[in-house]
């Protein structure tokens, strides 16, 4: 959402060489808009190490327990930057259902990561249209702590994921970028991106598709959210007329079920059932009104960097 100017071959470039492991605390880059990171555990050594046993036992991340207070301020770009939109993909393959894969509901699925020193947890994430048919959307507190810059690893992503069945397969993770400019939850946005993978050794959108993606739109569109909450262990929803909320996000409210798990699930203007929802903010957590951080300009360049990746 907050944004600072770095050009999108930067973002790209800095996602690819960052010099670090995701295990090790993270550095933000020297614009402080973006922090990345990048995967050195090899296919086999993530297949191996997520058993049936460790996906079952993983926990749902909960939200940072700070709230943020109503007189805090601001980001500094919650003024409406260039709008943007990249829209919704279906998919290319030929071996799913082509109508319902394209919708939110096959696009949409459970993350699971390793918080070191902590143990295993589970969030959501959500495919995103990108030129690299690789990108999935999530939470910044799913990725990093925030404070200490610590980053979580072991990324692995399943859309469509229902009660335990993963029907697509599941996807490692090759590369992270996250919001450094504002590190309050007005700022909870990150973007992953994954390895070819899956049951057929493909990239996710060319299997499930993409969600459309804006950037900079007006926070007046009637909403619907998706999350994957560790209690239901199913995507569930609400929906509702959004309004302007702490330090440049949105609430919805009545928004009831996206508990501990459903972290990092998209907030969807225009959703349709022929998969054409534009996503544009991820899910933080709730004071009573469930928040989420909308993409502004500095979401952008993330994203940029990530889907050129």
């Amino acid at each position: 959402m907050r944004r600072t100017a770095l050009a999108a071959t930067a973002a790209a470039a800095a996602l690819i060489a960052c010099a670090q492991t995701a295990a090790l605390a993270a550095t933000p880059t020297p614009s402080s808009m973006a922090g990345t990171a990048v995967n050195h555990t090899s296919e086999a050594k993530l297949d191996a190490y997520w058993t049936p046993q460790r996906l079952a036992k993983a926990k749902p991340l909960d939200a940072p327990a700070k709230a943020p207070s109503a007189k805090a301020p601001r980001s500094s770009d919650t003024a409406h930057g260039k709008p943007r939109l990249i829209p919704a993909t279906k998919p290319s393959t030929k071996a799913v259902n082509s109508a319902a894969a394209a919708s939110v509901w096959g696009t949409t699925g459970r993350l699971v990561f390793t918080v070191p020193g902590k143990g295993d947890y589970i969030c959501t994430a959500n495919v995103v249209t990108s030129n690299n048919h690789d990108v999935i959307s999530t939470g910044r507190h799913c990725v990093i702590d925030i404070d200490t810059h610590q980053t979580f690893t072991n990324f692995r992503f399943a859309p469509g994921y229902d009660r335990g069945n993963a029907p697509h397969g599941w996807w490692n993770w090759r590369s992270m970028g996250w919001r450094e400019d504002d590190t309050s939850p007005g700022g909870d946005n990150a973007f992953i991106v994954l390895s070819t993978g899956g049951n057929t050794g493909q990239h996710v959108q060319d299997v499930v598709g993409g969600s459309g993606i804006g950037f900079n739109w007006a926070t007046n569109n009637y909403a619907h959210a998706i999350g994957v909450p560790g209690d239901k262990d199913y995507a569930v929803w609400c929906e509702g007329m959004p309004y302007d909320s702490y330090q440049g996000g949105v609430s919805l409210r009545n928004c009831i079920g996206l508990s501990g798990g459903a972290s990092g699930g998209p907030f969807l203007a225009n959703y349709q059932n022929d998969g054409s929802a534009v996503q544009t903010g991820s899910y933080f957590g709730s004071w009573g009104d469930a928040y989420w951080a909308y993409y502004r300009d500095a979401a952008w360049q993330v994203f940029n960097g990530a889907q050129n990746a």
